[in-house]
């Protein structure tokens, strides 16, 4: 259910378990807000609180809310605990925004939405044997490489 008080402020969303905050702002001059930003977009995923060692030396895992059947813990060993975290880390070069229906990457529909870049301009036989030549040394140029900046560009 969406809390109520969040759902009607401006900017702000909360749908299906998923909450969107976009009226969160902080000036450059107010340190004590910025810090309090930071360390909140920076918090781990699992508290120090929740996590605990028994006497056996298993991990115990205190569950927010219990389950139905009443379970309000997780005991586990420290490799299966590793393995169940190491899970939720994404694979190296996945995109980690996926998207789906008309903006899907092979969606029918796509070109009808995305914005496309502006045409280009009809050119003589001789202007496309030059641009030819002109791409085939910028191809033989290019750095091995990928720019940070071209790089988060794509992601």
């Amino acid at each position: 259910m969406p809390r109520e008080a969040t759902a009607r402020q401006p900017l702000c969303a909360d749908v299906d378990g998923f909450s969107l905050h976009a009226a969160v702002r902080v000036e450059a001059r107010e340190r004590k807000r910025l810090e309090q930003l930071c360390r909140y977009i920076t918090r781990p995923a699992l508290s120090d609180e929740r996590v605990q060692l028994n006497a056996a030396g298993q991990v115990e895992l205190k569950l927010k809310t219990p389950w139905r059947d009443g379970t309000t813990h997780l005991v586990m060993s420290p490799l299966e605990f590793m393995q169940r975290l190491a899970a939720l880390v994404p694979r190296p070069r996945l995109h980690l925004i996926r998207f789906h229906g008309v903006l899907a990457p092979n969606a029918k529909l796509r070109a009808r939405v995305v914005p496309q870049g502006p045409p280009a301009p009809a050119q003589t036989a001789t202007e496309a044997a030059d641009a030819a030549g002109c791409e085939a040394q910028t191809v033989q140029a290019r750095p091995h490489r990928i720019s940070w900046a071209r790089l988060l560009k794509r992601v």
